[in-house]
């Protein structure tokens, strides 16, 4: 499922199998760490997102093992799907984003899992744009219903 504010949609992500879905938070875990800074918004998204793509108990605390030594990234890729991997690379942009800005570090993981998905510059650059809208949307909700975030005057 996809977390858009206080709205679940289904997802494709719950489509996959159980494996596959430990293999995107484990991806996304590894962006998180690229930048050599797990931040409390990276680790709540990544826990969101398990608990989004129901991830079995056992595979949460596996996932969670990585934060304090994530494994390398091309080691996660092997063995997914290509439709995992696009998962993990529309997830990861959203994810490297809760911090505020795309480090270089985090740009070359999406890169790397981008090209791990057969997609182009082009398309990663479409993701990001996508992860910007996707903020702006949600800052304006919380406009509209007056409860606002700090830093949504700056998305507005």
């Amino acid at each position: 499922m996809t977390y858009l504010g206080d709205i679940l949609l289904p997802d494709a992500a719950l489509a996959l199998a159980e494996e596959q879905r430990r293999k995107i938070a484990c991806a996304l875990v590894m962006v998180a760490a690229s930048d050599g800074a797990l931040v409390r918004e990276e680790i709540s998204a990544i826990e969101s997102a398990m608990g989004l793509m129901m991830l079995h108990p056992e595979s949460r605390e596996e996932v969670r093992q990585l934060l304090t030594q994530p494994p390398d990234l091309d080691s996660i890729l092997n063995g997914m799907e290509v439709s995992s991997i696009r998962l993990a690379l529309r997830d990861a942009a959203l994810l490297a984003s809760v911090d505020g800005d795309y480090d270089d570090a985090e740009l070359a993981a999406l890169r790397k899992i981008c090209d791990a998905a057969g997609l182009s510059e082009k398309e990663l650059s479409k993701i990001l744009d996508w992860v910007s809208d996707y903020w702006r949307m949600s800052a304006n909700g919380r406009s509209i219903i007056s409860l606002p975030l700090p830093g949504d005057e700056d998305i507005l």
